[in-house]
């Protein structure tokens, strides 16, 4: 009879494991949403949002509770995520825009295939132009399409409540006024 090694161990789980467990069942889905906002590529997105995971069982080790569930889970992802396109920039400079060159510039090609934006509103249009933005403005958007308030964005971001609502109002005339300038002429 071969000797098989305990399991009584491995039935126990830690506080990490709960608290990562319960937060990877809760928001899962919302961070692999969260994170197709920083990267484009299929194949480094799983990447990225496999460095969320683990950076966010990690963190766990020393969550005391200091914030909600929600707003923790948020702060890691922005975190490695952040550090993820800090990585990109340093490897190769991509051209980001600002808001001001953002609105004067059209990014979205009109093969799209969209009849209309008041029909339907294609994600990966908003996407295109959203990897387009410097990160902490793309940071800020992609926290607010979320459905995180100004005052969550600043406590994950470090900016002010007010800064964070000035943003996301530019940040959005943009999205919008892109849109229009994309919608085919009837």
């Amino acid at each position: 009879m071969l000797d098989t090694p305990s399991t009584s161990g491995l039935g126990e789980l830690s506080r990490q494991d709960v608290l990562y467990r319960d937060a990877a069942g809760q928001y899962g889905l919302d961070i692999a949403r969260f994170v197709a906002g920083y990267e484009r590529d299929e194949a480094r997105r799983q990447e990225l949002l496999q460095d969320v995971h683990v950076a966010l069982w990690q963190s766990f080790a020393g969550f005391r509770g200091q914030c909600a569930l929600r707003t923790w889970v948020y702060r890691v992802a922005h975190n490695v995520g952040a550090s993820h396109i800090e990585r990109d920039r340093k490897v190769a400079e991509r051209g980001y825009l600002g808001l001001d060159d953002a609105a004067a510039e059209a990014v979205v090609s009109d093969d799209a295939g969209i009849a209309s934006v008041e029909r339907r509103i294609d994600l990966q249009r908003i996407f295109a132009l959203i990897h387009r933005l410097k990160p902490a403005d793309r940071e800020v958007m992609l926290l607010y399409l979320e459905d995180l308030d100004a005052a969550a964005i600043g406590e994950i971001t470090g900016l002010s409540a007010r800064n964070v609502a000035t943003k996301v109002h530019r940040i959005k005339a943009v999205l919008t006024q892109q849109l229009r300038i994309r919608e085919p002429q009837r």
